[in-house]
């Protein structure tokens, strides 16, 4: 059987995964210094973060977003801060890059088009997680709201359902 012939472009090599992998890590070095993390644990979180861009397949990505959360929690007061937020993207494409580079061969070439439904997962996890702090930046800091909380059971009961739902309906 003869398929008809494909014009693919060439591609971009796939060490450019690593690359965005790199800068993200930057990213999120420079956000850690603003913040004002102690030189120590930048050191921690810069060996991991050159450890995930040439070993993506091991637990280094892993390591370095526990080792990320955990030196915010040490010193970030305020869970809204701009700095703290902007660090959630950049945890995430660091998650997302290494587990493309894990999987494809550093000599491989990549198409933009094959990353397309990575792409549009992370927009859509990013615009979920951008609407629950807003939502969870609406939430007073004293006692809640009565109307508030049963909101909340509802919405999470929601959640679970239709988790279930999608569950149930996957084929087998």
């Amino acid at each position: 059987m003869n398929l008809p012939a494909m014009n693919l472009t060439a591609g971009m090599p796939a060490w450019t995964l690593r690359g965005g992998v790199a800068c993200a890590v930057a990213l999120i070095l420079i956000s850690l210094a603003a913040q004002g993390v102690g030189v120590f644990p930048l050191g921690i979180v810069a060996l991991l973060g050159v450890l995930s861009v040439t070993a993506p397949a091991t637990p280094a990505p892993a390591f370095l977003i526990v080792a990320t959360a955990v030196a915010v929690a040490v010193v970030s007061d305020d869970a809204f801060d701009i700095r703290v937020l902007a660090l959630v993207p950049l945890i995430h494409l660091v998650h997302i890059g290494c587990a493309l580079t894990a999987v494809i061969p550093g000599t491989a070439r990549v198409h933009v088009s094959a990353l397309r439904p990575a792409a549009v997962r992370f927009v859509l996890v990013q615009l979920a997680v951008a609407a629950l702090a807003a939502v969870a930046s609406l939430v007073p800091e004293t006692v809640t709201p009565a109307a508030l909380e049963v909101l909340a059971l509802l919405a999470a009961t929601t959640l679970a359902v239709l988790a279930t739902r999608l569950i149930m309906k996957r084929p087998k």
